[in-house]
């Protein structure tokens, strides 16, 4: 009896240890995971079991309402990506909620998570404009925690892996199509409905990135003399050509965008005047072919049209902060074409 008393105290020992040496691994792969992510966490007390539906998830709550549409399409591609890497289900509940996104798109509603039980891993993209590499190491975070992401994800590698998935949810609403079809109706030149043309969508950002704030941490607007070298590139390659013209500094547009030394004939310009930011970007997104300038609704008109694109080259001031913290090459697809 004495010796049965016995192995059962030395067993239950033997029982402590091994757990206190696996809780105490399980901190250190967390302690970890923590410097390689620079990330912080948020564990729930709840006492219900944690299960696998709800916690392999991947979320994007934006931390400013200033955000505009450019930066939350970024956000919206980063969840779908980050799903795709790790296998898990993407989460738009907090990024649906605080972005324009279902107000321009007609999404696919995707099944509510509840993930409010969770232990949340928070991975914060370090470049502005690029690629962080650092996001393939979200493959070894274990099923049981959610993954929120922070930051901007601008960059054609998050968004190719999973662009059929971006393509097939982001579809306008009608609204915005028929805006968009009605005012290429309205605007067709004249004699120009006998045969074949093509129409470029030219996005002008200006705005904001004038102020000294932006302006001192590197932000730039593409120059005249750029947008007449986009523009002639089209004109080179194709005739007749319809350049439609939207930007949030129309007058500037409409005083500078002129080709008066070539074939009028075969050139047209519209502008977009008065229109509202969703109502340009359906508009084109409608063209065969872009020329952007800077910024993400530039880039993202590009890509929703789904031609050839030109871009400006020379988007950042050359040694700036937005300079330091961007990758041309991670921005733009390789198959868009640079001029300055």
């Amino acid at each position: 009896m004495a010796e049965t008393t016995r192995r059962m105290y030395l067993g239950f020992a033997l029982l402590v240890v091994i757990t206190l040496s696996t809780v105490s691994f399980s901190v250190l792969n967390w302690h970890c995971l923590s410097r390689r992510f620079a990330y912080t966490t948020k564990v729930s007390n709840s006492s219900f079991p944690l299960r696998r539906s709800s916690c392999f998830t991947v979320s994007f709550a934006p931390r400013s309402r200033r955000s505009r549409l450019g930066n939350h399409l970024f956000q919206y591609a980063a969840v779908w990506y980050v799903a795709w890497l790790t296998g898990r289900k993407p989460n738009f509940q907090m990024l649906l909620k605080r972005s324009k996104l279902e107000a321009v798109f007609d999404l696919v509603t995707e099944p509510s998570v509840n993930s409010k039980r969770c232990p949340v891993i928070r991975f914060i993209h370090r470049p502005l404009y690029g690629y962080d590499d650092r996001v393939k190491h979200l493959k070894n975070v274990n099923e049981n925690i959610s993954i929120h992401l922070d930051g901007t994800f601008c960059s054609w590698r998050y968004t190719q892996p999973v662009e059929d998935q971006l393509r097939k949810r982001l579809q306008f609403h009608r609204n915005l199509t028929t805006f968009a079809e009605q005012f290429l109706y309205d605007n067709l030149p004249r004699k120009w409905n006998a045969y074949t043309f093509i129409r470029v969508g030219v996005h002008v950002r200006r705005g904001d990135f004038l102020d000294k704030p932006q302006r001192r941490n590197g932000f730039i607007v593409a120059s005249k003399e750029y947008l007449e070298r986009a523009m002639t590139y089209y004109i080179e390659r194709y005739s007749p050509v319809q350049f439609i013209v939207a930007s949030d500094d129309i007058d500037w547009c409409r005083k500078n965008i002129e080709l008066s030394s070539l074939n009028q004939e075969n050139i047209n310009i519209t502008f977009s005047i008065a229109h509202s930011a969703e109502q340009d970007l359906a508009l084109l997104a409608s063209c065969n072919c872009s020329i952007m300038t800077t910024g993400t609704f530039s880039w993202w008109a590009s890509w929703l049209t789904h031609g050839s694109t030109v871009y400006y080259e020379n988007f950042s001031r050359p040694r700036s902060s937005l300079w330091k913290r961007s990758k041309a090459a991670d921005f733009f697809p390789p198959s868009w074409i640079a001029k300055y």
